[in-house]
């Protein structure tokens, strides 16, 4: 069996003394990097996309964007806002005669756009509907808005054909000629 030599011994004690305090002091603090979008450069981009953008208006420590894209309006709320606005979320009302099953069915069935059937504040009223979409941002300025973006429309135009593809009236049965 192979002896520690008294500097092997001392720098083992050693080490095991000191490693733990070491472990235990946290490094100095980075400054943290900017992330995020500001308001301003978001409607910016989005009119430069073609997009008809009110100013942002702010809400509860953060800003609403209304987007006026017909025939589905939208709006986009930031919040986290420091410099910037690092938490966005996407967001669209409907309102008709959408079930709460259709809405339930919604959500079993897709991942990202969720839907909050809100029911008719009297009877035979239609029901509110609220299609949101949550994004953080974990880089700096608008293009990481791209991708999102594309996708909330992509899921907003298919959510919205979903509902009312139920609730629109049949079409009338094609007739052969000759009859």
């Amino acid at each position: 069996m192979r002896r520690l030599t008294p500097f092997a011994a001392a720098l083992s004690l050693t080490l095991a003394v000191a490693l733990p305090a070491v472990a235990q002091t946290p490094p100095p603090a980075a400054a943290a990097p900017e992330r995020g979008v500001v308001p301003a450069e978001v409607k910016a981009w989005l009119t430069s996309l073609g997009g008809t953008v009110a100013d942002p208006a702010p809400v509860d420590g953060g800003f609403l964007l209304r987007v006026s894209d017909e025939p589905l309006p939208w709006s986009l709320s930031l919040f986290g806002c420091q410099t910037r606005c690092d938490d966005i979320q996407y967001n669209a009302v409907f309102t008709g005669p959408i079930t709460e099953a259709q809405v339930t069915a919604w959500n079993r069935d897709n991942r990202y756009l969720k839907a909050v059937w809100v029911a008719p504040a009297t009877a035979g009223a239609d029901a509110t509907i609220l299609a949101q979409y949550d994004v953080l941002l974990l880089a700096d300025g608008n293009t990481q808005l791209q991708e999102p973006t594309y996708i909330w429309l992509q899921l907003l135009t298919q959510f919205a054909r979903t509902l009312f593809q139920s609730v629109a009236p049949a079409a009338p049965a094609a007739s052969s000629p000759g009859q």
